[in-house]
């Protein structure tokens, strides 16, 4: 019995550290989103055939998205989770960096699904729906 406790116990450390001590490690695909454009409309990824893909590992994260099969955007850098807060900091980007570089994320895991939302005071600015890549 002991040692089968002891087994139970190794099995699930090593499943805790595969995904990370926040669950978040490994590699992730782009299910749905939506953004608010510069005009102040909001603007549905399924509109702009959004897909993408994004790896995260040891406090780092890189990410490439494509619209209707062309490269659209990319990124890496160093990221950090706690509490339903994520931020990531982008040392390398496609596209100009805002808010001092690095981007403020509430977020919920349940399961395989990752749903990240960045806000602006009040008003959700963007919403990203991943799913674990298996």
């Amino acid at each position: 019995m002991l040692l089968r406790s002891f087994a139970t116990a190794v099995l699930l450390l090593g499943a805790a550290s595969a995904h990370g001590a926040d669950g978040l490690q490994g590699a992730w695909q782009l299910q749905s989103g939506e953004f608010i454009n510069p005009e102040g409309a909001v603007v549905d990824y399924a509109s702009q055939k959004l897909a993408g893909t994004k790896i995260l590992g040891d406090g780092r994260f890189a990410f490439t998205t494509t619209s209707d099969g062309k490269f659209w955007a990319g990124g890496s850098g160093t990221y950090r989770s706690d509490a339903g807060q994520y931020v990531e900091t982008p040392l390398m980007a496609s596209y100009p960096l805002e808010n001092g570089g690095s981007y403020s994320f509430r977020y919920t895991l349940e399961g395989d699904v990752w749903t990240l939302e960045r806000w602006d005071g009040e008003r959700r600015v963007e919403r990203e729906v991943w799913k674990r890549a298996r």
